[in-house]
């Protein structure tokens, strides 16, 4: 595609790189970014759609129901993420309409939502499998995560729709990024807490014979799943603290500048996707 700095396309309340200017100092790593990105996604969304399919064979109904819904994220998640880059990577093409602009900030925020409603929903899985106690009640349930995550997608697209006609209501879009930001940090806090909480009762319930037996196929599981319980949460809070910086920093919709620096832009949405690509290559781990 071609790519320009400046045209008639109507500007977005977040600011963006001098797209004609950008690509032509990344080079080839722009290439390898959204092509290189856009097909992880693409495998992202096939997994998803074979876990879906294998999840209509799990035995228990109610883990039936929430691996349907979280793999359901994933796929929209990955599917959407893969159409944006491939389609128009950041809307930098130079032939953008406006109509075009307007869906891919929509389609990417949605995509945002679903991969945050699956990170969320793997930790209610490993919670009610694993009988730990973490939270209000009230929050520990699928209804309500569903609940949480259509209410953050309605204002996403509300919030959307009206910053695109009344750009001084900006102060919305900032609302939904640090809401989700929140959102996830505290999920991927949770991660860290369940895995410790898990080890903590094996221990005191089963005593140091259980670990100290390394070749037991039982004691491996356990360790497998406490270290990618610790990894996922690690990658959370990377995630999620990065996502709240581009949200209040110079990336945010309160930066009053015209373009943002190339290379830093470049370098935080490269770190944002590979860390969302990372999540969900351990939720896909972690539900095995």
């Amino acid at each position: 595609p071609n790519y320009t700095g400046d045209s008639s396309l109507r500007s977005w309340a977040e600011p963006s790189p001098n797209w004609l200017e950008a690509i032509k100092e990344w080079n080839w790593l722009w290439e390898v970014h959204i092509y290189g990105f856009g097909t992880i996604f693409v495998l992202i969304t096939v997994f998803a759609m074979l876990y879906l399919i294998y999840s209509g064979k799990t035995t228990f109904s109610r883990q039936k129901l929430h691996l349907a819904v979280m793999n359901t994220a994933l796929f929209t998640a990955g599917f959407l993420r893969a159409l944006i880059l491939f389609w128009d990577a950041y809307a930098s093409s130079n032939d953008t309409t406006d109509l075009q602009l307007l869906v891919c900030i929509i389609s990417w925020g949605i995509s945002t939502a679903c991969i945050t409603s699956s990170f969320s929903i793997m930790l209610l899985i490993f919670l009610e499998t694993t009988k730990i106690s973490l939270g209000p009640a009230r929050l520990k349930n699928l209804p309500c995560l569903m609940s949480i995550t259509l209410a953050n997608i309605f204002y996403l697209i509300m919030s959307d729709l009206v910053v695109w006609f009344h750009p001084r209501a900006k102060v919305m879009i900032f609302i939904c990024h640090v809401t989700f930001a929140i959102w996830g940090l505290t999920v991927s806090i949770g991660y860290l807490v369940a895995a410790i909480r898990m080890w903590r009762n094996l221990r005191s319930s089963l005593g140091e014979m259980f670990f100290n037996r390394a070749l037991d196929r039982d004691a491996r599981r356990i360790r497998r799943l406490f270290v990618l319980m610790c990894s996922a949460s690690w990658l959370g809070v990377t995630k999620f603290t990065l996502s709240l910086y581009t949200a209040i920093g110079e990336y945010g919709v309160f930066a009053d500048i015209g373009y943002v620096k190339s290379w830093p832009w470049f370098a935080v949405q490269s770190s944002l996707r590979t860390l969302e690509s990372l999540m969900c290559v351990f939720i896909f781990f972690i539900s095995l």
